[in-house]
């Protein structure tokens, strides 16, 4: 199987932050799974991965802020999350 090449999938992943931008939770996930089959097959590129990262820490917090939990997180539990 041939390798994508990296500025094809950036462009992706730039498109995927558009939509986490406007809150498109639906076209956000679609997104989302194309660029991480994309990333498998993605010739090597640390700039890219690193980009996708980011990307999917941005993600999560649209997701958190569009669907909170419903019990509230104790400061003490998220430091321990934090901190490991």
């Amino acid at each position: 199987m041939a390798s994508i090449p990296s500025p094809v999938v950036a462009i992706k992943i730039n498109d995927w932050y558009k939509h986490i931008k406007r809150f498109n939770v639906k076209e956000a996930h679609m997104l989302r799974e194309e660029v991480r089959k994309d990333i498998d097959v993605m010739e090597e590129d640390e700039q890219a991965v690193l980009y996708f990262q980011l990307m999917e820490f941005r993600h999560h917090l649209m997701t958190d802020y569009v669907q909170p939990s419903k019990e509230p997180l104790e400061k003490s539990d998220y430091l321990k999350a934090v901190e490991g």
